[in-house]
């Protein structure tokens, strides 16, 4: 909802709720640098951004297409970066 929310809010940037999705974005990609931390990934940061930009991908290109097969995709090219910061 937040991805669909700001791309319908594109051509106004200073709208408050353009701002509570970027937040919001932003602390699920530092959950996700936090678990890849725990987890011994390195570059744990940089590691989640990859996989963050795969996940808002996928979900959109679901929306797009109307193709699950996105996530079998986003998940396979996820275990590939992950693997080689293991």
């Amino acid at each position: 909802g937040y991805t669909r929310l700001v791309v319908e809010l594109a051509d106004l940037p200073g709208h408050p709720a353009r701002e509570i999705a970027r937040r919001h974005k932003s602390s699920l990609e530092k959950q996700l640098a936090d678990v890849l931390e725990v987890a011994g990934i390195a570059d744990s940061a940089e590691c989640a951004r990859e996989l963050w930009l795969l996940i808002e991908g996928a979900m959109v290109s679901i929306l797009i297409h109307g193709d699950r097969d996105y996530i079998g995709r986003a998940t396979r090219a996820g275990k590939l970066i992950v693997s080689s910061r293991q």
